[in-house]
């Protein structure tokens, strides 16, 4: 079981694309007594695989990052962070610890994070010192698409191993044929830098060899905790109360979620007759929540995302198999 844990909702940036603003939430963070309670919940199941902690910006409370590290039994820890708040000393401290930092970074351009690129680019250097497997994750919007390849070039040269590229799930294309066209051009040039771990493209590579994408279960294979204490599924459904499956107080009990939502791991309603649905990752609740507000559907653009990575993700297997026959 993977637990993502929100520790507060607070952040030191305002990210124009930032998921939060969708979320009608009021500004909270974990309290010691639901840090402690958390610690205790997850250690009574004993299935801890995965620890991600999340925020908001994590690094605002770190000491509380630091309990609950020290206190969760897990095989791995997960800190997602913008960032400006990094130290030598904490880095230091994550390494000790086996934690892994996952830094948010928008390339060459951070402005709509509102930051000085430059400045995160010295926090940057510092945490490839010690970590240099460092996963970079970059969002890009139509402004910024492309730009994408060059983005990830700059990571390259910046010592990054390894970038995640994601879109912005909120992207509404004015022209949604030119906009298809352009993401295609843009992930064929990233899927021919060599000697970067590109997390979208590995995962579905993955999924298109594996035949079949795997489907969203309620609580079964992870769980959002949020720093009120309350369970939801995933991250999008915090503070929707038809979602929430228990709280770490009274316990986890998903089973009216699950009969109240059928669809929550359909495919979406687009998806109807498509030849390459099985590898797409479109009945994802999460996706389908963040870009529609619903279950039944996802958003053109993130169809036509899943299209590009999928076709692009084939023709890379399709190369590689012709070019081992040819050894």
């Amino acid at each position: 079981m993977d637990y993502i844990i929100s520790i507060t909702n607070k952040c030191n940036l305002r990210c124009r694309y930032c998921y939060e603003k969708k979320l009608n939430t009021v500004p909270g963070s974990l309290s010691d007594e639901t840090a402690q309670k958390t610690i205790e919940f997850i250690n009574a199941r004993n299935n801890a695989e995965r620890v991600y902690l999340f925020g908001g910006e994590p690094l605002l409370y770190k000491d509380v990052v630091k309990k609950l590290v020290s206190g969760i039994n897990a095989k791995s820890y997960i800190i997602t962070t913008n960032g400006m708040l990094l130290d030598e000393d904490f880095i230091k401290w994550c390494v000790r610890n086996k934690v892994i930092i996952n830094l948010s970074h928008d390339g060459m351009d951070c402005s709509q994070r509102g930051i000085d690129v430059n400045e995160l680019n010295v926090k940057l250097r510092v945490l490839l010192k010690y970590q240099p497997d460092t996963l970079v994750q970059m969002v890009y919007n139509e402004d910024s698409l492309d730009m994408l390849a060059q983005n990830v070039l700059y990571f390259k040269n910046l010592g990054v191993r390894k970038v995640s590229a994601s879109m912005d799930s909120f992207l509404v294309s004015d022209d949604p044929d030119r906009f298809a066209d352009r993401m295609m051009e843009e992930w064929e040039k990233v899927s021919k830098i060599k000697d970067m771990f590109i997390y979208q493209l590995d995962e579905k590579e993955r999924t298109v060899k594996n035949g079949k994408s795997e489907k969203c279960e309620i609580c079964k294979r992870k769980m959002f905790i949020n720093w009120d204490a309350k369970i939801y599924p995933c991250v999008q459904f915090q503070n929707l109360p038809a979602f929430q499956c228990g709280d770490i107080f009274s316990g986890l009990d998903p089973e009216q979620t699950v009969i109240s939502h059928p669809d929550y791991s359909s495919l979406s309603t687009r998806c109807d007759g498509c030849e390459i649905k099985e590898y797409c990752h479109n009945s994802c609740a999460c996706r389908k929540m963040s870009s529609t507000g619903g279950l039944r559907d996802i958003s053109e653009a993130v169809c036509i995302e899943e299209q590009v990575l999928i076709f692009t993700a084939l023709k890379k297997i399709t190369i590689h198999s012709l070019q081992e026959e040819l050894k």
